[in-house]
């Protein structure tokens, strides 16, 4: 569609051109194409008249649109690495446009001084102290991680664990009869040189069991053929017990070598059966036991989970102390390259948001009059980004703030140390929709109760979290808003993960505004839709 005429309407035609126009054909002087072809020797046809002039133009308006297209890819290339810091630029005029305004009336209309003071103002008031910030809470991040290390970690763990009363007792024993069962039922094949490994298994399950028994008051049967006299408090226990002593029997009368005097081969698989099924009975009645003995299917479920070995705790604490330095602690290469590259982003921001200030609306008029784009969306555009940048950015960065301020006022009462990385990290967080600065507080809560043995303060700082911290965020938006059309909330929560997934922690900004971008060019494509239908309507 042609771009509608910005001014200039058409004029009325002056008297003399009316006359002109009005006066009788004159033969004119200079010769038609029609004629000129005629004094050449041409005769005009469809290949040499207005088709042929056609076709060329189209011709020539696709070359022009494939040089566009390449010189826009290089142009892309090039500049890809500065498009944030501008946009961010870009951002910031919009936010500060206030303050730029009632600056430029006090310099009395001299643009560049008043650019170069609102540019400097933003520095002191928002630049600067982030800065800072992400300087101190790096430096107390250095100090965490001297301190982060394995021990610590599985010392952590043990605490917590005790303090919920979920320590397994007898861990140990109990483990070890329950290994011990399990490798002796996955050996099935009962060949003889499985005979010394069954007997040292045996073994190794009754000294355990005995030792359990010791340790928990448990009654040791004195004849594993004593079941009439079971216990009836420790029932599943005694039949355990039983069922080991009876299953150590079995495994002595089996005939491992044969012998042809002696035995045959269906008397030793029947000694095989007998001593197969009553060692299945023993781990059926040790799982029963286990389970009453840790409290229920649910508890003992529980416990195990709260009670890994301790290889498994150690490798576990590892792995975690390993991936935590290597992907947030170690100063690499690539760190540094990152921070280069932040800095240099930065100082490109900065520059921009300057010129951006001085010369922002003469750049949007060249915009608007080399883009093909009617008048009237444009201007919708730079409407939209306006408010877009109001809506997401400021009531979002304000927002996030306001509850890191305040989550770091909880944080210095409560007693808790790296108060500024906690601060710098509710305020982040506070940004992602769902998630919100209780990412943080709430793991101090448990961190106050089970490791500082603080329970006031660990209650203290949950109902402060709860109350204020996370609750301004449903004052501050709102009031800043002012009732303007916001994203909705599925959205707002991908867009923040895909931004960040895409452009790093920058993304939680970026991400949104491009979906509000996205449905404002797409009611601009539904209403070109409806014009171009009602022109193809007026036509017929």
């Amino acid at each position: 569609m042609s771009k509608k005429k910005k001014s200039g309407a058409n004029k009325p035609a002056s008297p003399e051109r009316a006359c002109i126009e009005d006066s009788p054909s004159v033969p004119s002087a200079t010769p038609s194409r029609s004629e000129a072809l005629d004094l050449k020797g041409e005769t005009p046809g469809p290949n040499n008249g207005p088709a042929k002039s056609r076709i060329s133009r189209y011709i020539s308006f696709g070359l022009l649109l494939g040089v566009v297209a390449l010189v826009g890819i290089l142009f892309y290339e090039v500049m890809a690495q500065f498009l944030i810091p501008l946009f961010l630029a870009a951002v910031l005029v919009v936010v500060f446009r206030p303050l730029h305004r009632w600056i430029a009336e006090k310099c009395s209309g001299r643009e560049k001084l008043s650019a170069l003071l609102t540019t400097a103002a933003v520095l002191l008031v928002v630049l600067i102290p982030i800065g800072i910030l992400l300087v101190m809470a790096a430096a107390e991040s250095r100090h965490f991680y001297r301190q982060f290390n394995a021990t610590r970690i599985v010392e952590g763990v043990r605490q917590i664990r005790t303090n919920m009363k979920l320590d397994m007792p007898s861990k140990q024993e109990l483990r070890q009869i329950d290994n011990g069962l399990s490798l002796l039922q996955e050996s099935i094949t009962f060949t003889p040189a499985e005979e010394y490994s069954h007997q040292s298994g045996l073994y190794e399950i009754e000294e355990a069991a005995k030792k359990l028994a010791s340790q928990q008051g448990l009654n040791w049967p004195s004849n594993p053929a004593s079941d009439a006299n079971t216990p009836s408090e420790n029932s599943d226990w005694f039949l355990f017990a039983s069922d080991l002593m009876q299953a150590r029997v079995l495994h002595n009368e089996i005939p491992w070598r044969s012998d042809e005097n002696k035995s045959s081969n269906e008397q030793r698989n029947e000694s095989l059966r007998k001593y197969q099924v009553k060692l299945n009975e023993t781990a059926e009645h040790f799982a029963t036991f286990r389970t009453r003995f840790l409290g229920g299917k649910t508890k003992a479920w529980i416990t195990e989970l709260a009670n890994p070995s301790d290889e498994e705790t150690e490798t576990y604490a590892a792995s975690t102390v390993s991936l935590l330095r290597d992907r947030l602690f170690r100063l690499t290469g690539a760190g540094v390259a990152y921070v280069g590259k932040l800095l240099l982003g930065t100082a490109i921001m900065i520059i921009g948001l300057y010129f951006f200030l001085l010369d922002g609306p003469k750049m949007i008029e060249t915009f608007k009059g080399l883009s093909p784009i009617d008048d009237e969306h444009e201007q919708e555009l730079v409407a939209e980004f306006a408010r877009v940048s109001r809506a997401v950015v400021l009531a979002t960065l304000i927002s996030a703030l306001v509850q890191g301020l305040l989550a770091g006022i909880g944080f210095y009462f409560a007693g808790l140390d790296s108060v500024i990385l906690l601060t710098v990290m509710s305020a982040l967080l506070a940004m992602v929709p769902f998630v919100g600065a209780a990412a943080i507080w709430v793991p101090c809560c448990f961190y106050l109760y089970f490791f500082d043995h603080n329970l006031a303060a660990a209650i203290g700082l949950g109902v402060y979290g709860a109350a204020i911290i996370s609750m301004a965020d449903n004052v501050i938006k709102p009031y800043i808003l002012h009732g303007q059309s916001n994203i909705h909330p599925l959205f707002a929560l991908l867009s923040v993960l895909g931004g960040v997934a895409a452009l790093g922690p920058i993304g939680i900004v970026i991400g949104p505004m491009v979906v509000a971008f996205l449905q404002t060019l797409l009611k601009m494509l539904r209403s070109e839709m409806v014009d171009l239908d009602q022109m193809d309507h007026a036509v017929e």
